[in-house]
C-alpha cells in the first residue's frame, strides 16, 4: 500500500508546473575555413560593449589573449584535473575560456565556476568537424539529463573566406572523400562569407551559390572583418520546433543580409538550386511536400528512420555496407489533421514534432532538405514514392 501512495511526487510535479520551466541559455558552435577570419570574429564580440554577457569557449587563446589586455582578469583553474584551463574576465561582461575538452563535463564546470550567462560561443579548430559536437548538445541523452535543463544548442555559425574558399571546397579532401571543409558547410545553419570587401560582387555571388548548393538550408551574410550583427548569428533557434525559423525563405533558400544592395546575379543566389547537388562526395537534396495523409507520415517517419540510423532505405536489403551518411536534415510540412510539424536532424538524430508557432506556416507546400553523402537521385525517387 505505501508503495502505491505518492502523493508528495505529485504534489512536486504540480509545484514544478506551477513555476514553469526555467530558461536555457543558448549555445551556438563556431567553425571556420582555416584563415577565414573566426579570430576576428570572436575579437570582436568580447571586445565591443553589447550588452551581453558572453561566455567564449575555445581550445587555446591564441592571439585573442591580447584583447583589451588592461581590463583582462585572468585566473588558472585551481583543480589540476579541471578542464578549464584558463578564464579571462572582461570589462564588457564577457568570459573567455580556454579549455582542453569541448566536451559537456567543460561547459558544466565553467557554468558551475562562473554562473549563468546570456549566451554561449564554443569556437572549433579549423579543421574540425562540428557535427559531432552538435550532435553532443542536441538530443544527447547524457546531456538532456544534466546540462540539458540549463542550455540548449542554438545553431552552428560556419565562416568561409571570400577570397579562397572556393578553391579550399573545390580542392578539399579526406581518407572518404569528404574534406572538413565541406562537413563544416553542410552542418552550418549559417555562413559568414568574411573578407568580401577583397573580392568583387560577382565572385562573391558565384561562392554564395557553390555554398547554396552544398547546403540549400543554410543563410547566407555576406561579411568584412568579421562584423555582423549579433543577432544573426545569436538566438536563430535552428534546432527548434518554431516554424519561423523554417518556414518560406528559411529552407532551400540562403540569403545574405548584410546590408549590402543586390547585384546582377542576385536572382541567381540561393534561389534556383536544382533539386539535387554533389560537390565532391557531399549530396544535397530537397524536395516539396504535400499535405500529408497519418499514413504517408507514418512511411515518413520510417524512411527518415532508416535512412539516419541505418544508412539505407527501407526497401533496400538490410544485409550490406552503409550507402548513406545524412549530416543534416530539417524540413517543415502539414499533416491532413491541420498540424505544422517540424523535422530537425543532425547525423543519425532527428526529431519530428508540431510547430510551436504555425500560424506562420504560410506555404503552399511543405520542404525537406537533406544534406549529406550518398544521396543520389535513387533517394530522392525513394522519398517521392514515400510521399505519394
Amino acid at each position: 500500500m505505501d508503495d502505491d501512495d505518492i502523493p508528495t511526487l505529485i504534489e512536486t510535479d504540480e509545484v514544478s508546473a506551477a513555476q514553469g520551466p526555467e530558461k536555457t541559455v543558448p549555445l551556438t558552435i563556431i567553425c571556420g575555413f582555416l584563415g577565414a577570419g573566426k579570430s576576428t570574429l570572436i575579437r570582436r564580440i568580447l571586445s565591443e560593449k553589447h550588452g551581453y554577457r558572453i561566455a567564449v569557449i575555445m581550445n587555446d587563446f591564441g592571439d585573442t589573449a591580447d584583447i583589451e589586455a588592461k581590463t583582462i582578469n585572468v585566473s588558472s583553474a585551481e583543480d589540476p584535473t579541471d578542464t578549464s584551463e584558463e578564464i579571462l574576465e572582461l570589462a564588457n561582461g564577457c568570459l573567455c575560456c580556454s579549455i582542453k575538452d569541448t566536451g559537456v563535463a567543460a561547459i558544466e564546470k565553467l557554468m558551475q565556476r562562473k554562473g549563468a550567462f546570456d549566451h554561449i560561443l564554443l569556437e572549433t579548430t579549423g579543421l574540425a568537424d562540428p557535427g559531432p559536437i552538435a550532435s553532443l548538445f542536441w538530443q544527447n541523452e547524457e546531456f538532456s539529463a544534466g546540462l540539458g535543463h540549463y542550455i540548449h544548442l542554438d545553431g552552428v555559425v560556419c565562416m568561409v573566406d571570400a577570397v579562397f574558399g572556393r578553391q579550399q571546397l573545390e580542392e578539399d579532401h579526406s581518407v572518404d572523400g569528404v574534406g572538413e571543409s565541406l562537413r563544416q558547410i553542410a552542418c552550418a545553419d549559417v555562413v559568414l562569407l568574411n573578407k568580401t570587401d577583397l573580392v568583387s560582387a560577382a565572385q562573391a555571388a558565384e561562392l554564395e551559390h557553390l555554398i547554396a548548393q552544398v547546403n540549400p538550408a543554410v543563410v547566407i551574410h555576406r561579411t568584412v572583418q568579421g562584423n555582423i550583427d549579433l543577432k544573426n548569428i545569436m538566438g536563430i533557434d535552428a534546432y527548434s520546433s518554431k516554424s519561423k525559423a523554417l518556414a518560406s525563405d528559411s529552407v532551400g533558400h540562403a540569403h545574405h543580409h548584410a546590408g549590402e544592395p543586390c547585384d546582377e546575379h542576385c536572382d541567381d543566389v540561393g534561389h534556383k538550386h536544382p533539386h539535387h547537388y554533389e560537390l565532391r562526395g557531399i549530396s544535397s537534396l530537397q524536395v516539396s511536400v504535400p499535405v500529408l495523409s497519418q499514413e504517408a507520415y507514418d512511411r515518413l517517419d520510417e524512411w527518415i528512420r532508416t535512412l539516419l540510423w541505418e544508412g539505407r532505405l527501407p526497401e533496400d536489403s538490410a544485409v550490406g555496407p552503409q550507402r548513406v551518411t545524412v549530416l543534416r536534415c530539417k524540413g517543415i510540412f502539414q499533416t491532413s489533421t491541420g498540424t505544422t510539424y517540424v523535422l530537425q536532424g543532425v547525423r543519425s538524430l532527428y526529431e519530428i514534432s508540431p510547430a510551436i508557432d504555425d500560424s506562420d506556416f504560410g506555404l503552399e507546400s511543405g520542404k525537406l532538405v537533406f544534406i549529406g553523402k550518398g544521396l543520389d537521385e535513387t533517394i530522392r525517387h525513394s522519398l517521392m514514392r514515400v510521399l505519394g
